[in-house]
């Protein structure tokens, strides 16, 4: 079982986002070189033929971002949600945020909680306004935590 540190849901949010964002500027720059080079010599059209590939595959990358960027805010706010969740729960119990853990990366109803040698299952109200602790013993305590 998989529990996640608060460094680890923290930093969830935009390596894949910033990988598409440098493939698209990497694509623009070479569609400004082609299209140079093809003013430059209008009689070649080679040029042209790559500059209008560039463009087209510029237009599917913004689509496919668009498309990603809609699931990576819904991901995004579920990763917040959990972190505010954990941050609250280290201020209510007075305890260290760098000892919790989760073995989730959304926020739901029978979620656990791992402290420093305790485990805990988290129930929410209907609203998610509200939770109570019970302590838990795991079947297997054979888990893996996840840092980075």
């Amino acid at each position: 079982m998989n529990f996640y540190t608060i460094t680890y849901l923290e930093g969830q949010s935009t390596i894949n986002l910033y990988l598409k964002y440098i493939f698209i500027f990497v694509a623009l720059i070479i569609l400004l070189v082609v299209f140079s080079l093809y003013l430059r010599h209008r009689i070649q059209t080679k040029y042209r033929d790559l500059s209008i590939i560039l463009l087209l595959v510029i237009v599917f990358l913004l689509g496919v971002q668009y498309s990603d960027y809609t699931q990576d805010q819904s991901t995004y706010s579920k990763y917040s949600q959990m972190v505010q969740f954990m941050h609250q729960l280290a201020k209510d119990q007075s305890l260290d945020e760098t000892t919790l853990s989760v073995n989730a990366t959304t926020l739901s109803d029978g979620i656990i909680v791992k402290t420093t040698d305790t485990y805990y299952s988290v129930r929410f109200n209907s609203d998610m306004s509200a939770y109570t602790l019970q302590e838990v013993h795991l079947v297997n305590p054979d888990i893996k935590l996840v840092d980075k």
